[in-house]
């Protein structure tokens, strides 16, 4: 778990361009991130998922990623597993509408099957890594109540530390986050993840920014960490590719099979 500093002084006495108040705080701060992070269009990416469970097993799955951008917080998302041969074609398809409602299917091709997801299983790991169903899922603001906790160093950067806490009929498993914006760019550094009764489970940590289309960032490495097990996942992306010209017929459920 990356270290963290004492609240430096430079941050004390510059001027924030945000409320006092910590919830109107917290949520100009999303806002603001939000728009910075709005309109990318599409995007298309692989990713290397290294799996290591607490005893020091390793295994490794390459994933195919796409993201589709869509007005007022909707998007659409499909992972495909390529590697290794004996998963590959297994899909994750996951639609969030306006208001933030999701819906996620899982394509099994050995059975030839697909099935939903139900809002109760979300919590459950996909493909045996720390990251669940819900963590590939998109996570619109509207679904969280923020507030803003306080300001620190985490690594020699300047942060904003927010509670985020899913909202009533979310489906989210968490009982709530902590989540560590670097204060330049409200950036994710890092995010803790509490249970519904308040125990500290995962701790996600993001690294390598790169800017993308002079305004986009994107961290090339994810870990979660799971505080109890000591297992942890390596989610590292790599050809990150925006403006690929695609459409919601490349999400709907056909392109699960087709996704083969």
């Amino acid at each position: 778990m990356k270290r963290l500093a004492l609240l430096c002084l430079p941050l004390l006495l510059a001027a924030s361009p945000y409320p006092e108040e910590p919830v109107a705080r917290a949520q100009a701060i999303i806002e603001e991130a939000e728009r910075r992070a709005e309109g990318f269009g599409d995007l298309q990416a692989t990713a290397e998922m290294i799996i290591r469970n607490g005893r020091g097993s390793e295994a490794v799955r390459e994933l195919a990623i796409s993201i589709l951008d869509l007005p007022d917080s909707a998007s659409r998302s499909l992972t495909v597993v390529d590697e290794p041969k004996d998963v590959r074609g297994t899909a994750l398809l996951t639609h969030t509408d306006v208001a933030g409602d999701t819906e996620q299917w899982l394509f099994l091709p050995a059975l030839n099957r697909t099935k939903r997801i139900a809002a109760s299983g979300r919590s459950g790991p996909f493909m045996g890594s720390e990251f669940s169903y819900e963590d590939f899922s998109s996570q619109p603001p509207e679904n969280y109540d923020f507030r803003w906790l306080r300001d620190e160093n985490l690594n020699g950067q300047p942060c904003h530390v927010l509670e985020r806490r899913p909202k009533a009929g979310t489906g989210s498993a968490y009982g709530f986050q902590q989540v560590w914006m670097d204060a330049e760019h409200l950036r994710i550094q890092q995010v803790h993840y509490f249970d519904t009764q308040g125990a500290h489970t995962k701790t996600l940590t993001a690294e390598g920014y790169q800017r993308y289309q002079e305004r986009y960032w994107r961290a090339e490495e994810l870990r979660m960490r799971n505080v109890r097990s000591g297992a942890e996942t390596l989610l590292r992306w790599s050809d990150i590719r925006m403006d690929q010209g695609l459409s919601e017929r490349d999400f709907d459920l056909n392109a699960l099979k087709a996704a083969r």
